[in-house]
């Protein structure tokens, strides 16, 4: 059984002066010459890609960047949650002749699991410092059940940016394209022989930070550096607004009418917009009081319970990717 890991995804800088590995280096000129199929094709930012999982490789290669001089090339590790540190590496090697741990990350992908919390309590309390594109998908990736049951949220935008999605209706989708084309006969392991987890019935939400291009920092530019990946938050520009108790009710007497019903409308735009947005929101028409508004209008505030915090959050980061780099 693979259960995915929290370093989802890794995209290494290779050196254009890189060698291959004597064993890829006969597939690579197969490929180069058209002789097998799905050979290599022009890129938008590299003159030849090409998927390598037909040939046993869990990469897709990027050759001969088109910008600048040096005409690096890149290497995208598939699938490098079911693999552990060591396995990426191995990987690597596997195509070129290099030291992995002296590569630079160009994109990574690091993430946490949370059971029971739905991806509509994060829509509704979480929000990224400094960022301020907000896409909310679900008829564009998935389905959605019902018009509250958002499935997938971003904050801030690609490459850089952090993804919250529930996971449980991405592996159905992957589970359903398993299934896809295999004749009747065939008897595949169940849904959750595959996933480990059930197919019906189970909250399971991933909240990713996704890191590329300039944006690496610096503590772990290289892959060898990636060691020490349980000592950064990648969480660390979120915030969890907690709000009240759920069986709190302001109080009118407390407020008066004006500030009640104020509240009311703050909190009827906080379950429409998410904290993210409604920060946004208000401090464009108050001008730049959202602070001031939210302390004042707390009791209105989508309730906490049943949810998590960031202190929690990067726990389970934390648990997840010592076990990556351990095994």
């Amino acid at each position: 059984m693979k259960i995915k890991t929290v370093m989802d995804k890794v995209e290494l800088r290779i050196p254009s002066r890189a060698e291959f590995s004597k064993d890829f280096a006969a597939v690579y000129r197969a490929l180069s010459s058209g002789s097998r199929p799905h050979a290599l094709r022009a890129g938008l930012h590299y003159s030849r890609v090409g998927d390598l999982r037909l040939y046993g490789y869990q990469a897709i290669l990027h050759m001969y960047c088109t910008h600048g001089r040096e005409g690096n090339h890149k290497l995208e590790l598939l699938n490098a949650g079911e693999m552990s540190y060591v396995q990426i590496g191995r990987e690597v090697e596997r195509i070129f002749n290099v030291d992995p741990s002296r590569l630079s990350v160009m994109r990574i992908d690091l993430a946490a699991d949370v059971r029971d919390v739905p991806v509509i309590w994060f829509a509704q309390h979480l929000r990224a410092k400094w960022k301020r594109a907000v896409c909310e998908i679900g008829l564009i990736e998935y389905s959605q059940m019902g018009p509250r049951e958002l499935q997938t949220f971003y904050l801030g935008k690609r490459p850089n940016c952090f993804r919250v999605y529930d996971k449980i209706a991405e592996l159905r989708k992957q589970y359903t394209l398993l299934c896809r084309g295999v004749s009747p006969e065939t008897k595949l392991p169940t849904f959750e022989q595959t996933y480990g987890y059930p197919k019906s019935g189970c909250v399971l939400t991933r909240v990713e930070r996704q890191i590329g291009g300039s944006r690496i920092p610096p503590q772990i530019g290289t892959f060898g550096k990636l060691r020490s990946l349980p000592s950064f938050d990648p969480f660390d520009r979120l915030e969890i607004s907690p709000g009240p108790v759920a069986d709190h009710e302001p109080n009118i007497e407390g407020y008066g009418l004006k500030d009640y019903l104020a509240g009311l409308g703050l909190r009827n735009r906080a379950n429409e917009l998410g904290m993210h947005r409604l920060r946004a929101w208000v401090n464009k028409h108050s001008p730049g009081n959202a602070s001031r508004f939210f302390k004042k209008y707390v009791e209105f505030l989508p309730s906490g319970d049943g949810g998590i915090d960031t202190g929690e959050l990067f726990r389970l980061y934390v648990n997840s990717v010592g076990r990556q780099l351990a095994s």
